[in-house]
């Protein structure tokens, strides 16, 4: 399910409030943001270029939205303009990501330009429906005898770790990053 275009008109409203990494923008009653949205602040601010991507988390009434900063909020101001994406924060897919490291906005950081696909997928999607999934029970072996024995995960699946400061999580997640991408060439 790839996303649609951004509409042509986009609309354009102004920063209210910042309160840490949140920003409320008002908007023209008729051009109200969807939720998830990507709203952009493309501004110089006394000669800083401020260059901020949000994502709309709540209608707050009056043309009100509230925002999420995927960015630092550093220099915006109230009164700033904010423009309406269209769109939800999507990410490329396809066999050109494999091996390629991408910031959350979907844009490639490896410094090896941009990535040869021309499909992206919104972040936030339905769930796929449960006749596409497979019923097959897969173990994810980690390389970690004592994970694969004692705790082993399921493909596709989903894990936690939970512990308190200094126990080790980090080294666990970094050494199961390592393990899994040398397994995997990539």
């Amino acid at each position: 399910m790839a996303t649609t275009e951004a509409s042509t008109t986009q609309a354009v409203g102004k920063i209210t409030q910042i309160i840490g990494s949140t920003f409320d923008a008002e908007f023209p009653e008729t051009q109200l943001p969807e939720i998830y949205n990507a709203l952009t602040v493309k501004q110089n601010n006394k000669g800083v270029e401020i260059n901020v991507t949000g994502e709309v988390q709540q209608h707050l009434g009056g043309g009100r939205v509230r925002c999420v900063a995927l960015g630092s909020t550093d220099g915006m101001v109230r009164g700033m303009d904010v423009t309406d994406t269209g769109a939800p924060v999507s990410v490329p897919v396809g066999k050109g990501t494999l091996g390629r490291v991408f910031n959350l906005l979907g844009d490639p950081v490896d410094g090896r330009g941009e990535v040869a696909t021309e499909e992206r997928w919104p972040i936030h999607r339905k769930a796929p429906a449960l006749e596409n999934l497979s019923a097959k029970t897969e173990l994810f072996e980690t390389g970690i005898k004592v994970v694969d024995l004692l705790t082993p995960f399921v493909r596709g699946g989903k894990a936690g770790l939970f512990g308190g400061a200094g126990l080790g999580k980090t080294v666990i997640l970094t050494e199961l990053i390592a393990r899994i991408a040398s397994a995997h060439g990539g």
